[in-house]
């Protein structure tokens, strides 16, 4: 398969995606595969999805603010989850939140005080549009996971998402591009870090 443009990727993952016509249940085996690799994790970074194009992680929070479907309330963890906060044009913090609001870029920001660094966190849980079969992140274009990322200890501890009709996407990766630790999808679990 040649390689494409990140750019031209990204397009047609956005298109591919939003006409998944069984999603729900692809993301109830994605999930049914992360929850026991959060077992025994007290600190999680996770992310608020762009419902139109990221796996949905929100169901296994459990004090998620925001309103989750109830079919998947087995699954909950009762974990610590922070999420991510831009700050400046290219910065990431993440917060346990109290409340939620509309970021800069449309997307859900936690309120909160407590503060987490991607250091410190147990898990951090990656949103994204793909994966390439080296396992690096097709992100929307910005940059802010790849800025924090960067240290391989902490990409060991990320876990990224992808269904497995768009997985591997074949672009070529960057010097900036940050690989994952796991990626997973409804049939499996890919280690690019061990």
């Amino acid at each position: 398969m040649n390689p494409i443009a990140k750019k031209d990727a990204r397009e047609i993952l956005k298109t591919n995606i939003a006409k998944l016509t069984d999603r729900e249940e692809l993301e109830a085996a994605i999930l049914k595969r992360l929850f026991p690799l959060l077992q025994g994790k007290s600190k999680i970074i996770t992310y608020v999805p762009d419902m139109r194009f990221e796996v949905d992680v929100l169901p296994l929070v459990e004090s998620s603010p925001l309103p989750r479907p109830t079919g998947f309330i087995e699954f909950r963890h009762s974990a610590k989850w922070y999420f991510p906060k831009a700050e400046g044009e290219f910065g990431l913090r993440f917060f346990r939140p109290f409340s939620f609001e509309k970021g800069p870029h449309g997307i859900f920001e936690p309120i909160g005080d407590e503060e987490i660094s991607v250091e410190d966190a147990d898990l951090i849980l990656i949103p994204a549009l793909g994966y390439n079969q080296n396992g690096y992140r097709l992100g929307r274009g910005g940059g802010y996971y790849d800025r924090i990322l960067g240290n391989k200890s902490v990409q060991k501890k990320t876990i990224g998402f992808s269904f497995s009709k768009f997985f591997p996407v074949p672009f070529l990766e960057e010097v900036h591009d940050t690989k994952v630790g796991k990626m997973i999808t409804e049939f499996q679990i890919h280690s690019f870090l061990d």
